[in-house]
């Protein structure tokens, strides 16, 4: 079945994410919709389904770098209807069980790239202004007590830094 999981908690759109295949990750989204999913199963089941360690498809493509995946993603959120304050807070701010976000994941890898589509994404559609933005997301904490900027320099990635 398309949305069974693996011994790790994946399902085939955590899989997707995780090898960068937006060829998978939309067929696994045309099966869903000849399905007749309803935007409510859809969005549970896309956006928001965790794997064990409490991660999206939206997060693991963050980790991964796999932009062309969030891109797609992005793109699923608006024929989905997310309001800004979902957008906000069940995609771009959530927090896996180590509570990292997509920004510190970013960070943690030095995905530049990434990190400016983040900022494009969230610019655009969580209707805040850029420094508030920032201060949200500056200031989020992982469980170490670490925010992104803290995690940027502890891998000496300056052009992360800059970005953020």
């Amino acid at each position: 079945m398309w949305l069974s999981k693996d011994n790790s908690g994946q399902a085939p759109w955590h899989k997707a994410a995780q090898r960068g295949k937006v060829e998978v990750l939309e067929k696994l989204w045309d099966w869903a919709k000849e399905l007749q999913l309803k935007t409510e199963e859809l969005r549970n089941d896309v956006c928001f389904l965790k794997d064990m360690s409490g991660k999206t498809a939206w997060q693991i493509a963050a980790e991964r770098g796999n932009v062309d995946i969030l891109e797609k993603l992005w793109d699923w959120t608006k024929e989905l209807q997310l309001t800004p304050e979902e957008l906000r807070d069940d995609v771009c701010l959530l927090k896996d069980r180590y509570g990292q976000t997509a920004w510190h994941m970013a960070a943690r890898r030095g995905y530049t790239e990434l990190l400016e589509k983040l900022w494009g994404f969230a610019k655009k559609n969580l209707q805040l202004k850029s420094e508030h933005l920032k201060k949200e997301v500056l200031l989020l904490k992982d469980k170490n007590g670490q925010t992104a900027w803290h995690t940027a320099a502890g891998r000496s990635h300056i052009e992360i830094l800059s970005k953020l």
